[in-house]
This record gives structure tokens, C-alpha cells and sequence, in this order.
């Protein structure tokens, strides 16, 4: 066989996101995503590549190899430009919580109750599906169905794009992972209702104190426990129920502001783990309530790193943050979506 001399842009390839109204089963049509970089999903098939008890001779016979799918946890991890689309799918997959009057709350008691594959109605939510549709000629089409995003950062940079928003998220499935020629599922086009750090005005605050912000990266980490193993039509190793938040729920706030009089006490509460009642409030009004768009309220924090100084054309200082709970009735982070 000659070689194929014919090649393929990256570009060629979509990528789309869809909430499952079935918990692990491909909606038919995704909300596009413009994406900055991808790699080909972590496939963790059992493999059995050793030589196995009674083959012949001292080598790896062929019938040694072994491979196994079911019971197998996938992996997608990717990067890409933030929309107003996009946010209330991701905000509500990487929290586990619906949105309610255009707001993501994460409660100080957060301790989601499980939720079963199969299960109706499940909403961004629960879980997710990924598709990455490539050229038709070949099995380069593949879809991830029944996905929880485990991390999800939202990255600005006041000198870069324009102050513009991007996500990384990882996201994992213990649902086959499936490969095709091209794709009956259809991914819209991506918007470009793009979501800037200009947006929040100047209605900034980092550890407690108004600042002037070069750069934000706010992570939420929320792992999945797939339980149980069980079979469905003619599936079979898929979890029978999915847990979140185990061991914990956990947010950080990785943010660059200018150093002066405000922030010129961040090394101090770092080693006191003096924690602030507002560790970051990004918005476009001053008032939470009257908000709107897009916005990150996280209550109560402290600083979890040593601070760094950043020198450029003015002296800056780099802080990273843990969202706590206070044990009472507040909501520990609040995300407006819309």
C-alpha cells in the first residue's frame, strides 16, 4: 500500500457540548465551542500487553494480548473561548448545581445527593456529552456521552485578547467511548457572544480589598465517583450511579493585581490564614443583586500560597485563593450566568 499523501488541518476538526436529558445518552445536537486546544480523549481500556501463564515460548505471544473496555474511565480535556452560550452549561456541570433566576449557588453545606445513569430529565447539571466531529472520509468522529467536568478554569488577562475569557476544563465517563465516519449529530456553529474582564467594570475585589486586576484563573475542582457496575441494552461496565464532590468541592482563585496600600498585606494573612468575607467579587455593579451578564462571587476565602511579586512595567503581586465555608447559611460562591 502507497502512502496517502493527503493531510488535514486541525481546523477542520468541531468540537460541541450538549446537555443530556438522559443521563449518559448523546443528545443529536451540540452548542459549538471555539476551541484553543484539544488532544484525543485518554482512553483507559484494560490492556494486557505482559505474557500470560502457559503461552508459548518466553516471548509475548499474540494471544497474550487482552483488551477490555467496559468498567473503563475516560478522559477529555480541552481549551476554549468562554461565551455567554457556553457559561451556564459548563458553570452548572462543573458545580453540580441548576441554575435558578440566572444564578449558579453553591451552598455552605454543598453535599450533592447521587444521581443514577439512565436517569430522565437530568440536565447540565448532571451530565454532559462531547463531540468531536472530523472529516467524513474516515472513523474520525468521537463521541463521549454521560460526562462530568471535574475542573473547570476560567482564565482573563487584562494585556491579552482584549481582556477576552477562556476555559480548560477535564471532564471524565465511565460510558463507551465511541469512534465514527463522519457524524449524524449536528454541532452548531460557535457564537461569538464572547465574555471580557472589561465587563466587570470596576467592581473588582480581591482579598477584601478593591484592586486594580491584571489577571484572574478561577477553578472550580469537583470530582466524580462512578458506583457500581451494571449493564444496560447492549452496554454492559457502565457505573450504576454517579457521587460528586467526593473527597470535597473545591475553589481557587489564582489573581494578579497591582501592588499598593490595598494589597501590600497579603504575605501578612497568608501566614496568619486570616480569611476574608470577600475572597473575590468580579461584576458589573457594585450591588450582587443587580449584576448582570456574568459574574464570580465567592465569599469567604484565604490565601493558600505564599504571594509572589510580579515585576513588569509596574510592580504587581500574584495571590492564589481556597473558597472556604463558614458553617452558616451563606452561599460560599455564586456564579452569575446570564
Amino acid at each position: 500500500m502507497s502512502a496517502n499523501t493527503s493531510a488535514f488541518s486541525p481546523k477542520e476538526f468541531t468540537v460541541g457540548i450538549a446537555e443530556e436529558t438522559t443521563v449518559g445518552t448523546a443528545p443529536s445536537t451540540f452548542l459549538g465551542i471555539e476551541v484553543e486546544s484539544i488532544s484525543l480523549p485518554t482512553v483507559n481500556d484494560l490492556r494486557v500487553i505482559e505474557k500470560r501463564t502457559g503461552s508459548t515460548g518466553r516471548i509475548v505471544n499474540t494471544d497474550d494480548l487482552f483488551n477490555h473496555e467496559p468498567g473503563a474511565v475516560h478522559e477529555l480535556s480541552l481549551s476554549g473561548v468562554l461565551t455567554t452560550n457556553l457559561l451556564q452549561v459548563l458553570a452548572e456541570n462543573a458545580t453540580g448545581v441548576e441554575t435558578a433566576s440566572n444564578l449558579v449557588k453553591v451552598l455552605y453545606n454543598h453535599a450533592p445527593a447521587s444521581f443514577l445513569h439512565g436517569a430522565t430529565s437530568s440536565g447540565g447539571h448532571n451530565t454532559v456529552s462531547f463531540h468531536i466531529k472530523g472529516v467524513s472520509a474516515f472513523n474520525s468522529s468521537y463521541t463521549l456521552s454521560g460526562c462530568v467536568i471535574t475542573s473547570l478554569t476560567l482564565n482573563a488577562n487584562s494585556n491579552e485578547n482584549g481582556g477576552r475569557f477562556t476555559f480548560e476544563l477535564t471532564a471524565q465517563t465511565r460510558t463507551p467511548f465511541t469512534s465514527s465516519v463522519g457524524s449524524a449529530l449536528t454541532v452548531n456553529n460557535y457564537t461569538e457572544n464572547f465574555l471580557y474582564l472589561s465587563h466587570f467594570t470596576d467592581d473588582k475585589m480581591v482579598n477584601d480589598v478593591d484592586t486594580i486586576l491584571d489577571s484572574v484563573a478561577f477553578t472550580i475542582e469537583n470530582p466524580v465517583v462512578f458506583l457500581g457496575n451494571k449493564t444496560s441494552g447492549s452496554s454492559y461496565g457502565l457505573p450504576e450511579a454517579y457521587q460528586r464532590s467526593i473527597p470535597d468541592f473545591k475553589t481557587m482563585a489564582n489573581c494578579v493585581v497591582k501592588y499598593d496600600t490595598n494589597t501590600k498585606d497579603f504575605l501578612n494573612e497568608w501566614r496568619t490564614q486570616s480569611v476574608a468575607t470577600q475572597g473575590l467579587y468580579l461584576a458589573n455593579h457594585a450591588t450582587w443583586g443587580s449584576a448582570t451578564t456574568f459574574g464570580i462571587n465567592l465569599a469567604k476565602s484565604f490565601i493558600n500560597e505564599q504571594p509572589s511579586f510580579q515585576e513588569d512595567d509596574y510592580l504587581k503581586i500574584s495571590t492564589t485563593m481556597q473558597g472556604v465555608s463558614d458553617e452558616s447559611t451563606d452561599e460560599m460562591l455564586q456564579l452569575r450566568v446570564s
